[in-house]
């Protein structure tokens, strides 16, 4: 029999020990933390938990064409309370009221339209001060649940400037947190963007949120992190088309006393270098928490200050729709520009009515540059009885008007071009006359357009026929990489022959140019300003006041739509804005 070591290794022997040793010390440890000291860890599970606060990512910056900051983020401190934690709801709700300056059911609501998510943070009020933050530390024992944190608040350093293109954010509400756009990645209290560029490039700017897991103790006291937090990954920052100098220019221009809206355009590109609407609301309102009397104050305003008038409203574009005429006349031969119809001695008679000219004497016998500089009525009155409906209605829409023209902002309306179909609606099958267009000859009836949509049109004049879709967006910044977006668009051309666009660019050259022309005060000193007055019938008070127009006349680098409510004749009272803002642009750019 052989002899030796019994502990040497024979393939299976030590192996098996091991085993039996590892086992051993696994059931000793089980028995040491279950048995010896489970009153210990059993009293740590109880008084100790894990908080989950999400952070909130950054939203990107806005910046002007140059580069200018617009809007940015600021840090500020946030009042929450985490339904869960609310060992003592009703005292616990009616002192953080009391000290936030709140009706604690107020507070109550807010928590209640949370009992589903019954973990996460309910943002109860934003930008408290540090006073107010250091009596919520010094209450921490007696406000169970209730947590304070930091989160970027939007500054907009503009104040009032550009305020309906720039929008404004406000925190989301549960019928919209409820829907599948924004279930996923939103929660109770995010902010969304609710108009403008916010709302427009929300997913842009928004960023991605992160989150961070703290143990807690049962009194809410914070003993330390349990991991590493989820950074929040900031959103893109995005360059607009504007020009912030000329958005100061055109802010000023139009008194903040009128209603009316400002839109200039770079006829290159269709970028929008400025865009006003009057009257205008502070964006940072929308930051906080609104309260309802504010709401319903901006509401209930009879200026509509929140109405974005460049882009959400409609006007009869009165004589500045003559420039439409004038081009379906050329276009179909009904005139040329030496033609001449009946001299105008004040009113034209069709039928039974007599429509009468802006000028009670008349302007005498005028061709094409003539009528156009004096906006005589009485030639393009003629001129839209010798006009088919159905051939202006087609041209008319040709040119951009009657649909949205798909500008990146949100809720764009597209005003109205009559046609056929509208007036048999109206009066019946054939029971109209041709006299109707006689009315949107000089963009009157029934025709609508938004300033956007005007100044649009002198731009594709401007630029010799090409339709370049409106923009406001010229690149995305993220970190090192730039996505310059989709444009400039090609939206086609407009319906007239280079030689046409030529004949409509001397008359509105006179408009302004003329000795009596009704755009005289739109005149830049050694600039060849072109453009067309307008002043449209309102059924509700004084006449509203237009005037579009172009510089430099041989090589256009700006395009301007001017409308004042009630702001009377548009020689008077909107050309000469109009002259300020193509002044000041052309001026900065060296020409």
């Amino acid at each position: 029999m052989k002899s030796g070591n019994p502990f040497r290794y024979n393939g299976g022997f030590l192996p098996s020990l091991v085993v039996v040793v590892l086992f051993s010390v696994l059931i000793i440890r089980l028995f040491g933390l279950q048995v010896v000291r489970s009153e210990t860890y059993r009293r740590l599970s109880e008084e100790n938990s894990i908080r989950k606060v999400p952070v909130d990512a950054p939203r990107g910056y806005i910046l002007d064409r140059h580069g200018e900051i617009l809007v940015c983020n600021r840090p500020s401190y946030v009042v929450s309370v985490i339904p869960f934690e609310l060992t003592k709801m009703d005292t616990t709700i009616q002192l953080l009221g009391e000290i936030l300056d709140m009706d604690p059911q107020e507070i109550a609501e807010k928590v209640n339209q949370n009992k589903f998510r019954r973990f996460e943070p309910v943002k109860i009020k934003r930008d408290i001060d540090f006073k107010t933050l250091a009596i919520i530390q010094a209450n921490t024992l007696e406000l169970p649940g209730v947590i304070y944190q930091v989160e970027p608040r939007r500054e907009y350093l503009q104040g009032r400037l550009a305020s309906h293109l720039l929008g404004a954010v406000r925190e989301i509400s549960s019928q919209e947190l409820e829907s599948p756009q924004y279930r996923s990645n939103y929660r109770s209290g995010s902010l969304i963007g609710k108009w403008g560029v916010e709302k427009q490039y929300e997913g842009n700017l928004r960023g991605q949120d992160g989150c961070e897991y703290k143990v807690v103790s049962a009194r809410g006291r914070v003993i330390g992190p349990l991991c590493p937090p989820d950074s929040a990954d900031a959103g893109s920052d995005i360059v607009l088309t504007i020009d912030l100098a000329l958005q100061r220019v055109a802010e000023e221009a139009l008194s903040d006393t009128v209603s009316g809206a400002v839109v200039a355009i770079d006829p290159r590109s269709g970028e929008v270098l400025a865009m006003v609407s009057r009257p205008t609301y502070d964006p940072t309102l929308f930051s906080t928490v609104v309260s309802e009397s504010t709401w319903r104050s901006l509401n209930e305003d009879p200026g509509h200050p929140l109405l974005n008038r460049a882009i959400q409203s409609s006007y009869p574009p009165g004589s500045a729709m003559k420039v439409i005429t004038a081009g379906a006349g050329l276009k179909y031969g009904v005139i040329s520009e030496q033609k001449r119809f009946k001299p105008c001695a004040g009113a034209y008679k069709y039928g039974a009515r007599w429509f009468r000219c802006w000028k009670p004497e008349g302007h005498g016998s005028l061709a094409l540059v003539g009528a156009m500089a004096q906006s005589c009525d009485v030639y393009f009155y003629q001129l839209g009885q010798e006009l088919e409906l159905d051939r202006w209605s087609r041209l008319a829409t040709e040119c951009g008007f009657g649909k949205a023209l798909e500008l990146d902002l949100p809720d764009e309306t597209g005003g109205l071009i009559p046609d056929r179909s509208l007036y048999n609606h109206r009066y019946g099958e054939g029971k109209w006359t041709r006299g109707v267009l006689l009315n949107l000859a000089i963009g009157q009836g029934e025709i609508l357009a938004t300033p956007l949509q005007m100044a649009s049109l002198i731009a594709a004049v401007a630029n010799g026929g090409t339709r370049y879709r409106p923009h406001i967006l010229k690149e995305f910044r993220k970190g090192p990489r730039v996505d310059f977006g989709d444009y400039p668009k090609d939206d086609g051309r407009l319906p007239f022959s280079t030689q046409h666009l030529e004949i409509l660019k001397r008359s509105l050259r006179a408009v302004v140019d003329d000795p009596d022309g009704t755009g005289r005060l739109a005149a830049v000193e050694r600039v060849e300003v072109a453009g067309k007055t307008g002043t449209a019938q309102n059924p509700h008070g004084e006449d509203h006041a237009w005037f579009v127009g172009f510089a430099p006349l041989d090589n256009p680098r700006i395009a301007v739509a001017v409308l004042v409510e009630h702001g009377g004749h548009g020689g008077v009272t909107a050309a000469p804005i109009a002259g300020k803002i193509i002044e000041a642009y052309l001026r900065r750019g060296g020409v």
